[in-house]
């Protein structure tokens, strides 16, 4: 006799059953209570509880009976009359108590879950016996809910429900005590409709075949794993969120979701690439690469696919491998660029030139780079901003960079299989020794069709004056004019070949000390310097200064300067050499400087000092023979070894030519001396 703990005053409710008469007419009559009791009752309810296939109880109905007679349940009977009396009212009414027979079907509505409650002794419970026999206080069950039934192992109703039992079974009295509860708290449960059953089976599905496109396999499983705790969640949490949804589907849903679509995947995987593979086969078929070995064909279909799977792979990185390092190994710059200009591949020439790795060129825009190339023609950009976003036109021609550098660019399209535009390939060749070498030629032809044969023509023109009019030469002015046209011939012809060797002639690398070079070169100067009345003078601080050059050319450039810085020289003057030790950008150098008094060169004309057969004060100095290739010559000579000429000067005021030459590392001049040894 379960008693539950709600404020009521008397509330008594009997139970009606029905049952199906198992003749041919299959007709179904209702079980009413005794007249007796059913007069005596408040209100009247049915007493079925629901059983699922497989026969356990989990659910009731809180109305059934024939079309137009509906019962209650008999705790929402209980439940509305104790709810009635509370107030004073007259409790609901109840379908006639007549006894029927009908073939109709019995209606059943308001399908919810029964929530059983958890615990050892859920419900107050008493003995009838001790109610009989007045051992039961009469405060148990004032303001109660009391349910009369039997509870004994063996005696009554039992069934089989989900909730913890003993004996494996619960009492129905217990059953009906449950749905009590759920009434009165609130926590009825009832079955979820056709949507939400659809939302909360599709939902979830969905959000795992998102996470499929989205994630990784690591990730989809754990996105699976949360979708069932999630949908575990709400099943556990049933009685507070009151719905019961059909969960069979969407989990073997889940459970199988990544099964299949790793199977769909690796399916449409396999047969992609056995049709790539196929395709690279054709592909490489007679191509010039050589193709490895097959491998036998070994194990089921898929070990036989990943044979040639591997096999293609193998192809296309011996392609590669092929590829890069013929690129790499191009003598110019060469570089691979997207269809946006950008480079993707760059070789070992092109990282030299611009001073950098791979790594510093990958990425990088190619109009940028290319800014300061300029076309040798006109002086225009040769890659503008944009030039490479406007179409597919090549760009192709000769310019020259910052550094005087004749560039012959070829900037080609590439299209992709689909012969779509995929990139541009850029290729930078250094044509400067080639223009050189066509200046030299076009400068030695100059100087062989007039400067070498202009000394010959005065020659001629010469001996024909005296023939026709030999009163103008007097004694050996003939002879002299002849001996002068002559050695300027001589001196023209000795300075072109000079300047000729020592751009082309082989240099040989020795260990030198500048401060007996320097003197050497004065020593061979001191007849021309008597001559001209000049005094040379040597100032230096150091004992020896070890320079690794070639012994003929950097010779040739002192003895070149001083002659040069003679000439100029007024008698009487001091001609001032030095000599000493520096730290430049580039490193440690040695410093060799020539100062004399002459002339001087504005700055506006030291520009013109380094070009061919270009005398400045030809003029002004008409007694000073030359030719103009002296000082070429020096600053051939001194970028051969490395370093550069400075020229320090203005007019009036004298000239100082400092050589900058590298100065060698101990380490540099040991290895040096070991390579002479052997």
């Amino acid at each position: 006799m379960p008693c539950w703990r709600r404020p009521c005053r008397t509330a008594v409710v009997w139970c009606c059953r029905w049952r199906c008469n198992r003749s041919a007419s299959k007709r179904r009559k209702q079980l009413l209570p005794t007249p007796l009791l059913a007069r005596a009752a408040n209100a009247i309810g049915h007493a079925h509880l629901s059983l699922d296939q497989d026969g356990i109880t989990r659910s009731v109905y809180m109305r059934e009976g024939f079309e137009g007679r509906p019962w209650p349940h008999s705790v929402v009977a209980l439940h509305d009359a104790a709810l009635a009396y509370e107030k004073g009212q007259a409790p609901p009414p109840h379908p006639p108590l007549t006894a029927i027979e009908s073939n109709s079907p019995w209606l059943r509505e308001q399908h919810e879950l029964v929530v059983f409650a958890r615990g050892e002794q859920p419900f107050v419970t008493v003995s009838y016996v001790d109610v009989l026999q007045g051992r039961v206080a009469p405060d148990v069950f004032r303001d109660k809910y009391v349910l009369v039934g039997a509870t004994a192992v063996g005696m009554g109703a039992a069934y089989a429900t989900t909730a913890p039992s003993v004996t494996g079974r619960t009492a129905g009295v217990q059953i009906f005590a449950d749905v009590l509860e759920g009434v009165l708290s609130g926590k009825r449960v009832v079955d979820a409709s056709i949507w939400q059953d659809l939302a909360y089976n599709l939902l979830p599905l969905a959000v795992a075949l998102f996470g499929l496109l989205w994630l990784r396999p690591v990730g989809v499983i754990a996105l699976i794993g949360a979708m069932l705790a999630l949908r575990l969640g709400l099943n556990a949490t049933r009685p507070w969120v009151g719905v019961q949804f059909a969960p069979a589907a969407g989990f073997a849903g889940l459970l199988l979701v990544y099964p299949l679509w790793s199977f769909l995947r690796l399916y449409a995987a396999l047969s992609y690439l056995r049709w790539e593979t196929e395709q690279l086969a054709l592909d490489f078929k007679g191509g010039t690469v050589p193709l490895p070995p097959p491998r036998p064909g070994r194990g089921d279909f898929l070990d036989r696919q990943m044979a040639a799977t591997s096999a293609a792979a193998q192809r296309m990185r011996d392609l590669h491998r092929f590829v890069r390092d013929g690129i790499d190994h191009l003598p110019d710059a060469t570089m691979i660029l997207n269809g946006r200009g950008r480079v993707m591949i760059s070789n070992i020439a092109a990282q030299r030139y611009w001073q950098t790795d791979a790594t510093g060129l990958f990425g990088r825009d190619a109009h940028r780079l290319l800014a300061d190339l300029r076309w040798r023609t006109t002086g225009a950009q040769m890659m503008p901003t944009g030039a490479l976003l406007n179409g597919v036109q090549p760009i192709m021609g000769e310019g020259e960079d910052p550094k005087g550098h004749s560039l012959l660019l070829r900037c080609v399209p590439f299209f992709d299989d689909a012969s779509a535009h995929a990139g541009w390939m850029v290729a930078l060749v250094d044509i400067s020794k080639m223009r050189r070498a066509q200046g030299q030629r076009d400068e030695a032809l100059r100087f062989i069709s007039h400067d070498i044969r202009e000394p010959s023509a005065s020659i001629l023109t010469t001996i024909e004056l005296a023939r026709t009019r030999p009163e103008l030469f007097e004694g050996d002015a003939l002879f002299q004019r002849i001996e002068r046209h002559a050695r300027t011939g001589l001196e023209l012809a000795d300075g072109f070949v000079n300047l000729a060797r020592a751009e082309a002639q082989p240099f040989r690398a020795e260990i030198l000390d500048l401060v007996a070079l320097m003197q050497m070169a004065i020593d061979d100067a001191w007849i021309a310097a008597r001559q001209r009345k000049v005094r040379v003078l040597l100032t230096t601080a150091l004992e020896d200064a070890p320079c690794t050059a070639d012994r003929s050319l950097l010779t040739r450039a002192l003895t070149n300067v001083l002659s040069n810085a003679l000439k100029y020289s007024p008698p009487g003057a001091d001609l001032r050499c030095s000599l000493v030790e520096a730290e430049a950008d580039s490193g440690p150098t040695w410093r060799i400087g020539v100062q004399d008094q002459g002339p001087g060169i504005p700055p506006e004309l030291q520009s013109q000092l380094f070009q061919p057969f270009n005398r400045l004060h030809r003029d002004s100095h008409p007694d000073v023979h030359g030719v103009g290739l002296g000082l070429l010559l020096v600053r051939t000579a001194v970028h051969r070894h490395g370093g550069t000429i400075e020229i320090d000067s203005a007019a009036n005021a004298g000239c100082t030519v400092t050589l900058v030459l590298p100065r060698p590392t101990a380490a540099e001049l040991e290895e040096l001396r070991k390579d002479v040894q052997e």
